[in-house]
């Protein structure tokens, strides 16, 4: 039995998510509403005492950690392999997944907690704040988490967040100015690991990534949300990400296939 406890599908919920749909596993989805903290009930906190999402449950086994999850993913369940059989092209397809689960996603992520979720905490009352820290587990998460929601997040750390999330985009149209996909000529865990964080940037960011300025980012934008099968996994959201990725597909001129 496989049971898969995720948010929306993009980030490190969207990874196994999206694995598992290109991977054609049938599995059980149990949705965990971030915007709630139901990753800190009661119930969640008995799969993950860590109270960080996603989960993947295997027969038992629980697994909360996204990339090592999908590379489990692929190697206990038939279906496509998602990794390259060319040593060199899965050595850089692991090179681009430990840059953007240590630099990149974290920048991003970041970036948007608070634009998107410092407001609405801006309107919290201290007690309710301090009820919610309360539930944070983790003493580093906590620690975050309190910068959000006081708005005490450094000034210092948004502006390096902002350059690295930037410097991102020469280092991936450098990659994919010699390879169709992030690891060479087919699509592997890379694709989805960038795709489940990145697949919004000509939305996100206009002015960066555009066809004049990052012709080999938008292609290979195109070429992944074009894939029926991540189309299948954005589409198992609840909320603002799967309306997104369609606007997205849209905006790319890609055709709704899924």
């Amino acid at each position: 039995m496989l049971e898969v406890y995720t948010w929306e599908p993009n980030a490190n919920s969207g990874k196994p998510l999206l694995c598992l749909h290109e991977k054609r596993v049938p599995f059980t989805h149990h949705y965990i509403d971030m915007g709630k903290l139901e990753q800190f009930s009661p119930a969640f906190l008995a799969i993950n005492p860590d109270g960080t999402i996603p989960a993947v449950v295997h027969d038992g086994f629980v697994m909360t950690e996204s990339t090592p999850a999908m590379e489990y993913i692929d190697d206990a369940f038939e279906g496509p392999s998602l990794r390259p059989a060319d040593p060199m092209w899965r050595w850089q397809m692991r090179q681009v997944m430990r840059y953007m689960d240590n630099i990149v996603a974290p920048s991003l992520a970041m970036l948007a907690s608070n634009r998107l979720a410092a407001p609405r905490y801006a309107e919290v009352d201290e007690e309710e704040k301090r009820r919610e820290l309360d539930k944070i587990p983790l003493p580093e998460r906590r620690a975050a988490w309190e910068k959000l929601m006081f708005g005490k997040t450094p000034q210092a750390d948004l502006d390096e967040s902002t350059r690295r999330v930037a410097e991102s985009f020469d280092v991936f149209e450098d990659l994919l100015s010699c390879s169709p996909y992030l690891a060479g000529e087919d699509f592997s865990l890379a694709d989805i690991n960038v795709m489940a964080t990145f697949y919004h940037l000509p939305q996100s960011y206009p002015d960066d990534v555009n066809d004049q300025r990052r012709p080999h980012i938008m292609a290979w934008l195109r070429r992944c949300h074009a894939r029926e099968r991540l189309q299948r996994g954005f589409a198992t959201g609840r909320g603002f990400i799967t309306q997104r990725a369609a606007d997205v597909r849209r905006l790319l001129g890609v055709e709704d296939v899924a």
